[in-house]
């Protein structure tokens, strides 16, 4: 009998079948979509599903009342790096398996965080714009330069240590990292960074990037008194989770001056509502983008050939890898 995939993402079913069937030896299989479904509808399916391809627009939420109705399911593969829109404790408790695609967006993430480092640091906004409008402000523009900075870096798994790796040539003073997790020593020296607790990042760091996970630990990490003992003129990019920081808090830190900047790609609520209080924020330093920051071509077509990979695995009988849970 075949087995059944069920596809919650918007790829069309025709891909999906193709793409797992680049792996030799997979056995009959059908898939069906579900990207458009009710939940209702999903909650009837996952009863007949032995693998689910996950939605990496995150539209369809898998939560402990779908999954209670699996019958059959073995495997969940997520086709991003998050997954917060699974409800990885209940696949758990009913012995399903959960993988996402760790590491398959980090150089894009990476490049992504230093060019944006480099935009607000030169100024390159303002100084696209007000030439367009005809100005030729030589002498107000005032980029700096990344040599010499301090670059803080908080949460240092791939994507932290990419971004380490990638600052290396530009010849900052110090890079320095936090993480819960610290690195020993022969690792810290190869790729020139130096720990440091979370106050030390916040006080001395002219750009702080964050690439921390969503936890009850850091959600709304970068808060007021956060923002408050940065080091004045810093700049903050958030490319991880729009929860860690608070909004208001970022927003009334940049339009008091207390801080130079900002670069977000990630929201609270996603898409960003126009009432979110940073898109209120009258500053050229204040730059947005649509949670983009890992979704270069390279990227997203690493991240469907590992999920459809895991997936075939899974088909064969064999073990996943990049399990979450």
């Amino acid at each position: 009998m075949a087995k059944m995939v069920l596809s919650l993402s918007p790829l069309s079913v025709e891909i999906v079948k193709y793409l797992i069937r680049q792996t030799p030896d997979v056995p009959d299989f059908e898939v069906i979509s579900g990207h458009d479904m009710s939940a209702e509808d999903v909650k009837k399916t996952f009863s007949a599903a032995d693998v689910v391809l996950g939605d990496y627009t995150f539209k369809q939420k898998i939560t402990a009342d779908i999954v209670s109705a699996a019958r059959n399911l073995k495997f969940i593969q997520q086709p991003s790096v998050g997954y917060q829109h699974i409800d990885v404790e209940a696949c758990t408790a009913r012995g399903i398996k959960v993988a996402n695609t760790a590491g398959a967006n980090t150089i894009s993430v990476a490049e992504h965080t230093i060019a944006w480092g480099l935009c607000l640091l030169k100024n390159m906004f303002h100084a696209h714009k007000s030439t367009k409008l005809g100005g030729w402000e030589q002498m107000s523009i005032k980029p700096a330069e990344i040599k010499g900075k301090v670059w803080g870096i908080v949460g240092f798994g791939r994507i932290g240590q990419a971004v380490a790796e990638r600052l290396n040539p530009f010849q900052l003073s110090r890079i320095i990292y936090y993480d819960t997790h610290r690195l020993g020593p022969s690792v810290e020296q190869e790729l020139g960074v130096e720990y440091a607790e979370m106050e030390t990042i916040l006080s001395q760091s002219d750009i702080i990037s964050l690439h921390a996970p969503l936890t009850d630990a850091t959600r709304n990490m970068i808060d007021e008194d956060a923002l408050n003992s940065m080091k004045h003129g810093a700049y903050l990019i958030n490319v991880a989770r729009g929860e860690l920081v608070d909004e208001k808090a970022l927003a009334e830190a940049i339009m008091k001056g207390k801080i130079a900047g900002s670069g977000i790609d990630v929201f609270s609520e996603e898409p960003v509502s126009m009432d979110n209080p940073l898109l209120g924020v009258e500053s050229e330093r204040l730059l947005f983008s649509p949670h983009v920051a890992g979704v270069t071509d390279e990227a997203a077509g690493r991240i469907i050939n590992m999920a459809v990979a895991n997936i075939a695995r899974v088909l064969k009988g064999e073990d996943p890898e990049s399990l979450v849970n």
